[in-house]
C-alpha cells in the first residue's frame, strides 16, 4: 500500500513511534471538536441565558443517540477494513467498503427519522425545565438537518482509518469546527439567534466536514480495485460489522439512556442545576481528547495487526496509548481541583452557575483520570473483535453504579444545592472505576491466552 497516498502502515516499524505518527491528527481533529463545543456553550453562555444553556444541554442529550449509531458501527468499519489491510485480501476489500456503504445509507434515514419523531417525547422524559422547553425544541429541530451529512461523514471517515490514514478526518474535523465556529459567532453573538443559531451552525459545520472528506475519498479512491458492482451487502462483511459494531451502538445507546436518567434527575431539581451539569459536560470534552485519540488509533492499530498476525504490537500500543493519555489528563485533573471556579466563569455569568458548576466539576474530575485508562482498554478490545464484551461491563457499571447513585443523591432531603452537586460528580467516577477494573481482567486474560503464546512460537521459530 502506497503510504503517502492511502496511509500509515500500522503493522511495520517501532511501535510506540509509529502510534505517535498515527494519533496525532486524531489528537487534532478532537481537540478542535472539543473546542468547537466548549467554545458554543461560552457563546451560548456569554450571550445568551440561563434557559437557553440548559435548553442546548438537554437538547444535547436527544441528538447523542446519532453519534453512538456513528461511533459504534464506525468503529466496525474501521477494524473490518483494517483486517483486511493487515491481511493484503483486496477481494475481501472492496466487499466489506461495499457493504459499509449499504449499512450506511440505510442508517441515515434511519437516524434522521429517529431524532424528528423522539424529539417531543424525549423532552418530555427528560423533564426539561419549562422555561428551557422552547429552546431545547429548536435545538434539536435545527440540528436534525445535519444528520445525513453527520453520518455520511462519520462512515468515510472510519474507511480513512481503516485504511491508516488519520490525516483526512483530522482536516475535514478542522474545517467542520471552524465552520461552526465562526457561524455561532455570528448567529448567536452578533444576530441574537440564541439556539437556533447552534443548531444551524452545528449542521452546516456537518455539511462542510462531509464535503470534505467526500472528495479526499473521491480523489484518492481506495489500495485495492473497487466498482458500483461492489456496493452490495456481503454476508460475512454484514456480520462482521453487526459483531463489532452492534454492541457498541447498544452500549453507547444504553449509556446515553443511563445519562439522560441523570439529566431527568438533575432537570427535577430547576434550571440552575441543569446549566450548572450542562456547563461541565462541555468541559470534560476537553478530557476526553487524548483517550478517545489513542484510542481510536489503537481500535485500527490493533485490527490491522491481528490480520498480520502480529497480535503483540496490539498489546504494546495499547499500553503506550494509557501511559501518554494518563499523563496528559493528570494535568486537566490538577487543573479542575485547584481552580474550578475559574474555569466554570468562563461559561457563564450567573455566579450560581459558576459555583454549581465548580462544585460537580472538583468531584466529576476524577473521571479524567479513568477513562484515559478505559477508553483505551475498551478501543483495544473492539478490535479484537471482542466489543460485546465491553458492552456488558460498561452497562453494568451505568445501570448498577451510576444510575442508583444519581437517583440516591438526588433524592436525598435537606441538601443544599451545590452540596447535592458535589455529590453527584461522583457518580460517573464510581461507575467508570468499575469499568476499568472489569477492562483490565478481561484484557489480562484474554492476552495470556491468545497473544502471549503466539508471540513466543513467533520467537522460537525465528
Amino acid at each position: 500500500m502506497d503510504e503517502k497516498r492511502y496511509g500509515i502502515d500500522l503493522t511495520e516499524g517501532r511501535v510506540s513511534s509509529v502510534l505517535l505518527r498515527f494519533v496525532w491528527p486524531f489528537i487534532a481533529a478532537n481537540l478542535v471538536n472539543a473546542l468547537n463545543g466548549v467554545i458554543s456553550m461560552l457563546v451560548v453562555g456569554q450571550f445568551t441565558g440561563n434557559e437557553v444553556i440548559s435548553g442546548v444541554a438537554t437538547g444535547t442529550q436527544i441528538t447523542f443517540p446519532v453519534f453512538s449509531f456513528i461511533m459504534g458501527l464506525g468503529t466496525g468499519g474501521t477494524v473490518l477494513i483494517g483486517r483486511c489491510i493487515g491481511e493484503k485480501d483486496e477481494k475481501a476489500g472492496a466487499r466489506a467498503v461495499g457493504s459499509f456503504a449499504v449499512v450506511s445509507a440505510v442508517l441515515v434515514v434511519f437516524l434522521t427519522l429517529l431524532v424528528l419523531f423522539a424529539r417531543e417525547p424525549m423532552l418530555r422524559v427528560l423533564k426539561t425545565p419549562q422555561e428551557a422547553l422552547l429552546s431545547a425544541r429548536r435545538y434539536v429541530l435545527f440540528c436534525t438537518f445535519g444528520v445525513p451529512f453527520n453520518t455520511a461523514y462519520g462512515m468515510i471517515c472510519a474507511v480513512a482509518r481503516g485504511m491508516g490514514n488519520s490525516k483526512a478526518p483530522s482536516v475535514a474535523a478542522g474545517i467542520s469546527c471552524t465552520v461552526n465556529i465562526g457561524l455561532s459567532l455570528l448567529l448567536v453573538g452578533v444576530f441574537g439567534l440564541a439556539e437556533v443559531g447552534v443548531g444551524i451552525a452545528t449542521s452546516a459545520a456537518q455539511f462542510a466536514g462531509f464535503v470534505y472528506i467526500g472528495i479526499w475519498i473521491y480523489r484518492k479512491r481506495l489500495p485495492f480495485p473497487f466498482t458500483m458492482k461492489d456496493v452490495r451487502a456481503d454476508l460475512k462483511s454484514v456480520k462482521f460489522l453487526l459483531i463489532v459494531g452492534f454492541p457498541l451502538v447498544l452500549q453507547e445507546l444504553l449509556i446515553s439512556v443511563s445519562f439522560m436518567v441523570n439529566t431527568n434527575r438533575v432537570n427535577s431539581l430547576g434550571v440552575e442545576a441543569s446549566a450548572a451539569v450542562g456547563v461541565v459536560s462541555r468541559i470534560f470534552n476537553l478530557a476526553a481528547v487524548i483517550p478517545t485519540s489513542f484510542g481510536s488509533a489503537i481500535s485500527a492499530i490493533t485490527a490491522q495487526n491481528i490480520g498480520a498476525g502480529k497480535r503483540e504490537r496490539a498489546v504494546y500500543a495499547l499500553r503506550w496509548g494509557v501511559l501518554f493519555s494518563v499523563v496528559a489528563n493528570a494535568i486537566l485533573f490538577l487543573s479542575c481541583q485547584t481552580m474550578p471556579e475559574s474555569i466554570t466563569s468562563l461559561f457563564a455569568r450567573d455566579s450560581n452557575i459558576i459555583i454549581g458548576a465548580a462544585h460537580y466539576l472538583r468531584s466529576f474530575s476524577f473521571e479524567t483520570l479513568e477513562v484515559a485508562a478505559t477508553f483505551c482498554m475498551n478501543a483495544y478490545i473492539s478490535g479484537c473483535g471482542k466489543s460485546s464484551v465491553s458492552m456488558w461491563y460498561i452497562l453494568a457499571s451505568a445501570f448498577l453504579v451510576r444510575v442508583p447513585l444519581s437517583i440516591y443523591i438526588t433524592g436525598i432531603q435537606g441538601l443544599e444545592l451545590n452540596t447535592r452537586l458535589f455529590y453527584l460528580g461522583f457518580a460517573s467516577p464510581a461507575a467508570t472505576g468499575l469499568s476499568m477494573m472489569a477492562g483490565l481482567v478481561f484484557i489480562t486474560l484474554y492476552n495470556r491466552k491468545n497473544v502471549w503464546p503466539q508471540a513466543r512460537l513467533k520467537y522460537t521459530d525465528t
